[in-house]
This record gives structure tokens, C-alpha cells and sequence, in this order.
């Protein structure tokens, strides 16, 4: 794929549930384009369609689109197997993603066995290596871990196909406060090792300024704004919900390259 070429290129996507009296807009044309490498935000209060649109870029939501290209791929005609082993998804709660009855062994060779893939066992490995989990924990169950570690099992499940693209619907949220930079810091290095993209859900500020190249602001559907790190931290937001939004963190981030958050 040429640098010049979005890897995720979305235009006009809606997104609807009910019917008749009942429906409901979740997302409204929203479109954005994510460059290969990049890390892209989006923004805004619960409730806004952030999550959604990730949902749906998975086939996990019924959706329309103008254009709805992904890894080179029109997802519009569907979701192959080819899409899955180039864009994973890393849900906001580990404990409700991982299965609570199956071994992170067992959870780390699922996609590979779908997929197909010959050096499962080897890329398992591998895989809790580039997370730092221990490998005796890979005979324990969900339960048994932290929730870091948790979200260190998805992370290192996501990484088992070797894809180009992550889709990161609040992280670390639903971590205990000590445990979240580490988790963000663990994405930043993984990212540069691998040159991934990622398509990043958020509420935080301070998360975005910690990890995005841009981000849109998403308010009830739609997305108002996007802007550089640079402009959102420099005071370069034009729409009010946007001012409004960063005057309202109480976690904004100071600049987009600081190592480390001391709050996020």
C-alpha cells in the first residue's frame, strides 16, 4: 500500500438502530481517513458513537457508507477472513472479551486455529513476550490475572495474526488508575516495533495528547472536528463543543510527545 494512500478511508457512515418511531441515529455521516502508522482519536462523551463506528468497521454493526475502505479492502461487500488477519480489535473490558473458561492458551491460539496459521505455538510465545507477561501464566484462566494483565492477554491475542491495523475502543479505561500508562506505553512501543495503526476510542484528553497524531470529536453521532495533536493542545480547536470539551478535562494532556501521563 502506498504511504501516500489511507490505510482506513471512511466516507458517510451511518449507522442505525430501531425502526420506524423506535430508530435510533447511533452515527451520522461521519468520515475520516487514517494514514499507515498513524494513531487517529476519537473523542467525545459516552454516548457520542465512537465505539460504534469501530463496531461497525468490524461488522460487528449494521451500517452504510459512501466509501468504507479498510487494509485495501471495500468492507462494504463483507468481511473475510483476509480482513480479520489484517485488523484486530482490542475491547474496553478484558475480563468481558476473554472467555472466562478457557485458558489464555487456549484464547491466544483461537484466531490462530482459524486462521490457519503453522507456527501457532511459536507466534503464542512470541506473543506474550512483546506484552511481558510470563509464559507459565499462559496455562491460567481470566479470572486468575490482574485486570493489566488482562488487557495484556487481548493485546497479545490481537498481535497473534500479525495485523496491520488495531482498533482500540478504550483500553484502559476499566484499568485501575497505576496500571493505565503502563498499558498505553506498552501500545506506543508495540506500535513503533511493528508500525501499526491505530484507530483509537476515547473519552480522555489526556489519552489522546498521550497518543494520537489527530482525532476527531465526535458529539451526539456526529464528527465536528478534526485536528492535529499540535492545534488541540496549542488551543487551535474552532467548534464550541470542542472548546468546550477540553475546557471540561480535568486530564488534559500537556503535550502529545510526553513519555509518560501523570494523570490519565
Amino acid at each position: 500500500m502506498n504511504s501516500d494512500t489511507p490505510i482506513i478511508e471512511i466516507e458517510g457512515l451511518t449507522v442505525r438502530f430501531g425502526e420506524g418511531e423506535d430508530e435510533r441515529v447511533a452515527v451520522d455521516t461521519a468520515s475520516f481517513s487514517v494514514a499507515p502508522g498513524e494513531t487517529f482519536g476519537l473523542v467525545g462523551e459516552s454516548g457520542s458513537g465512537k465505539s460504534t463506528i469501530l463496531r461497525a468497521i468490524m461488522g460487528l454493526a449494521p451500517c452504510e457508507a459512501t466509501v468504507m475502505r479498510v487494509a485495501g479492502q471495500d468492507i462494504r461487500r463483507g468481511h473475510g477472513k483476509d480482513f480479520y488477519a489484517k485488523v484486530q480489535m482490542v475491547f474496553q473490558d478484558p475480563y468481558e472479551a476473554l472467555h472466562p473458561r478457557h485458558t489464555i492458551w487456549r484464547q491466544l491460539m483461537e484466531p490462530a486455529r482459524i486462521q490457519k496459521i503453522q507456527d501457532a505455538e511459536a507466534r503464542g510465545r512470541a506473543a506474550l513476550d512483546s506484552v511481558g507477561l510470563a509464559q507459565a501464566l499462559r496455562w491460567r484462566y481470566p479470572h486468575q490475572l490482574s485486570g493489566g494483565q488482562r488487557q495484556r492477554v487481548a493485546i497479545a491475542r490481537a498481535l497473534m495474526l500479525q495485523p496491520d491495523i488495531l482498533l482500540l475502543d478504550e483500553p484502559t479505561s476499566a484499568l485501575d488508575v497505576s496500571v493505565q500508562a503502563e498499558i498505553l506505553n506498552l501500545l506506543r512501543d508495540l506500535q513503533e516495533e511493528r508500525g501499526l495503526t491505530f484507530l483509537m476510542v476515547t473519552h480522555d484528553l489526556g489519552v489522546v495528547a498521550h497518543m494520537c497524531d489527530r482525532t476527531a470529536v465526535m458529539q451526539a453521532g456526529k464528527l465536528v472536528e478534526t485536528l492535529s495533536i499540535e492545534a488541540l493542545v496549542h488551543g487551535g480547536a474552532v467548534d464550541p463543543y470542542t472548546r468546550a470539551l477540553i475546557a471540561a478535562s480535568e486530564t488534559y494532556g500537556e503535550a502529545p510527545a510526553k513519555p509518560h501521563i501523570q494523570t490519565i
